[in-house]
């Protein structure tokens, strides 16, 4: 057990502030469009800023980031999923 848990610790310690960031804007977004909007799908927003965020940085800054898109998504997933149980 403990070895499962410091592969975990060191995958989330490889991960830098941004990636957390990103994280947490997608679970803000998402919670807003379904708290403030009524949205079973708040998914869906997620994924267009997302993309639009990733879209500005390749075009500002000439690279874009997967990773960043995806820690977003993965974020916005978080409460989709809570909204699909409860």
């Amino acid at each position: 057990m403990k070895k499962i848990w410091n592969k975990i610790m060191r995958f989330f310690n490889a991960l830098s502030a941004d990636k957390y960031l990103h994280f947490i804007v997608g679970l803000i977004v998402a919670a807003f469009f379904n708290i403030a909007l009524g949205m079973e799908v708040c998914i869906a927003p997620v994924i267009v800023a997302g993309f639009i965020k990733e879209f500005i940085d390749e075009w500002r800054y000439s690279g874009a980031d997967i990773a960043d898109f995806a820690a977003t998504v993965a974020g916005g997933a978080v409460i989709q999923l809570f909204v699909s149980l409860f």
